[in-house]
């Protein structure tokens, strides 16, 4: 799998929640998803191109991604919520891809590829 595939699984889930989530959250919160999906989007293609030092901006972002999250009394109030609603449930879903399997998977991808270099 390459490197930069996780980022853009994020990328589409967040455009996913993002989508159910319009007129449903203040503007600036959708503002925020967006400059999310450019940055996510633009790191992607970065790793893509092989610019150098972009897979370590791809492991920052991750880790700012689940750590953003995990302590964000919105995001785990929303989590408590899991279950009483299909609506809830799938955003719940959406945001744990979005912000702790993908990122944690492009982590480990990462610390792999790290630990075994391709010559």
């Amino acid at each position: 799998m390459k490197l930069y595939f996780p980022i853009l699984a994020s990328d589409v889930t967040i455009i996913l929640g993002t989508i159910l989530l319009l007129n449903k959250v203040p503007f600036l919160i959708t503002v925020g998803s967006i400059v999310d999906i450019l940055l996510l989007t633009i790191v992607a293609y970065l790793i893509y191109k092989g610019v150098k030092y972009s897979d370590i901006l791809g492991f920052v972002l991750s880790i700012i991604q689940i750590l953003g999250n995990s302590t964000d009394p919105v995001h785990l109030r929303a989590l408590n919520e899991f279950g009483t609603t299909l609506y809830l449930s799938v955003l719940d879903i959406l945001m744990v891809l979005s912000f702790y399997v993908f990122p944690l998977t492009y982590i480990i991808m990462f610390l792999i590829k790290r630990k075994n270099p391709v010559t």
